[in-house]
């Protein structure tokens, strides 16, 4: 379980380190957080498969209504993966998605879009890319609430 766990927090290192270098993320990365998320969880709890679908439902449908948003706003359709949002966010979000019940989940995707714009504008001067690495700054940001669930004794956002 330790292994894992020191595994799942190096994979969101890589992936901090990766999106905000070349702003994209290795495909294999959200797939190991994924598997292993799963793997660390399904020993705690016995009802993952709601989890996921309940927390994946919620994500796509932010998605949806984004893209929705923004094609409505410009006049035709507009795919988020070009304009908007990356793929890599995409995976990133639902790799992650088995470590929260779905009211923390909201939560975690809320305060770490927040804290993606404030790094965003924080960093601003030293970044040469316009884009925001979103799953590099969220895989930062969950780096810091395992740590924070891990190592101390507030409330707990994460199953781990």
């Amino acid at each position: 379980m330790k292994i894992a766990y020191a595994i799942l927090l190096l994979c969101l290192i890589v992936i901090f380190i990766q999106d905000l270098k070349y702003r994209r993320i290795h495909i294999a990365l959200p797939i190991v957080i994924f598997i292993l998320s799963c793997f660390l969880i399904l020993s705690k709890i016995k009802i993952l498969s709601t989890i996921l679908i309940s927390n994946i439902s919620f994500f796509l449908i932010t998605l949806s209504i984004l893209t929705a948003y923004m094609s409505f706003k410009a006049k035709k359709f507009l795919n988020p993966f070009q304009h908007y949002f990356g793929l890599g966010d995409l995976l990133f979000y639902v790799a992650i998605s088995p470590l929260f019940l779905l009211k923390n989940y909201i939560l975690f995707f809320i305060l770490s879009l927040l804290f993606a714009i404030f790094l965003q504008t924080a960093l601003k001067r030293f970044m040469k890319e316009e884009t925001v690495p979103l799953a590099g700054f969220s895989a930062l940001f969950l780096l810091i609430v395992l740590l924070k669930d891990h190592f101390m004794f507030l409330q707990k956002i994460t199953f781990l």
